[in-house]
């Protein structure tokens, strides 16, 4: 089975999370690797929910992983075909999850038969973590993380048009409730209600992005807040008590969910908005590998002998779990074939070309570090 077949295999399985039910998924791909002699394990998670760690090669040496996530996000919006059948159309493939990111998920596993048609690894051992719950809460990474050992190197198959990502944004997410009597509607207000703070508190993060603009890191953008939801409804004639948001804050690497919490404060606090609290509801820190580091410049250099193009270290502009391999101490970047713009929309697509290169290229890097 080539890239393509097995795309149109991880199609077929609906592994939206939540649920998620990406087990079936995994023994799929466990099926098809022990024949080419991969050493499968299947790391129950419960529910219908498992990662898959793949293994070849035992000789002392560096341990190269391939990582990617299972799940998909639900199949929403005006879909012209079945999301969960893989449909060929003038180069493309389409089908949900063929970016995001059961093509990079194929492609490592075509690569990685290869590798083991040619005899294996010459030294160190090549592994492929397929994980469960990425598009959630990261279950499958931080159970992985917390039973196994580290890896030397990894590459996480997100879509980046087989661009080398060094870094992403993380994201702290707080709900923000504003205080104030509530009132009849009919009758003046005595102060600033609710809904008034909620105007001032919109003015007040659009000051407060401006000042972020500032901050400065080598590929990333600036970090940045959004407003996601606002609620603040309790009668049809009543101003309420509370407004609730819930603002959405992208930050560099190396901010702690406290930083991120204690910037909204002060730009509540310069607008004069009190009487209003900041409950945490999400973090994920931002991740990073310097552009510098000696496993980014060989997968530049493949990517150039490959593409016979010049390319520099970029952003990978959502977020993703490079963060955490990074924390355990395994250098970590993000390359994959599609377009980000196709992830979580409705007819998403993938190039045939991009997956056929996208194998070609991580054979390439699999080749320059084990072999």
């Amino acid at each position: 089975m080539d890239a393509i077949d097995l795309l149109e295999q991880l199609i077929s399985f609906d592994t939206t999370s939540p649920p998620g039910n990406e087990r079936p998924a995994a023994m799929f791909l466990a099926d098809v690797l022990k024949n080419y002699g991969f050493h499968c394990e299947m790391q129950e998670l419960g529910n219908n929910r498992a990662n898959l760690i793949a293994v070849i090669g035992e000789g002392a040496g560096p341990e190269l992983m391939l990582n990617g996530h299972l799940d998909v996000v639900p199949a929403h919006g005006q879909w012209r075909l079945n999301p969960f059948v893989m449909t060929r159309e003038k180069g493309r493939l389409y089908g949900r999850g063929t970016s995001d990111m059961k093509g990079g998920i194929a492609a490592m596993c075509e690569a990685a038969i290869r590798i083991a048609q040619k005899g294996g690894p010459q030294k160190g051992r090549l592994k492929l973590l397929f994980v469960a719950d990425e598009e959630c809460s990261n279950l499958g990474t931080m159970k992985y993380l917390e039973v196994y050992g580290t890896s030397d190197y990894a590459i996480i198959g997100e879509p980046t048009g087989l661009e080398i990502a060094i870094a992403h944004r993380g994201v702290s997410r707080n709900y923000v409730d504003l205080h104030a009597p509530a009132r009849h509607a009919a009758l003046p207000a005595a102060g600033r209600d609710s809904i008034e703070k909620a105007g001032l508190t919109i003015w007040a993060l659009k000051r407060l992005n401006r000042e972020l603009s500032a901050m400065r890191h080598e590929v990333l953008p600036s970090p940045r807040i959004s407003i996601t939801m606002m609620h603040g409804y309790e009668k049809d004639n009543v101003v309420p008590e509370t407004t609730r948001m819930l603002l959405d804050f992208r930050i560099l690497p190396g901010m702690s969910q406290q930083q991120a919490e204690k910037l909204i404060k002060n730009g509540l606090r310069k607008a004069g908005i009190t009487d209003c609290s900041i409950i945490p509801h999400f973090y994920m820190p931002g991740g990073e590998l310097p552009s510098d580091n000696s496993f980014v410049g060989l997968c530049l250099e493949e990517r150039r002998r490959l593409l016979q193009s010049e390319s520099r270290p970029k952003a990978f502009d959502a977020s993703c779990e490079q963060c955490f391999f990074v924390g355990h101490g395994i250098q970590t970047l993000i390359c994959g074939p599609g377009n980000l713009s196709q992830a979580h929309t409705f007819n998403e697509y993938l190039e045939e070309d991009q997956i056929r290169k996208a194998v070609d290229l991580y054979e390439r890097i699999i080749d320059k570090i084990i072999n």
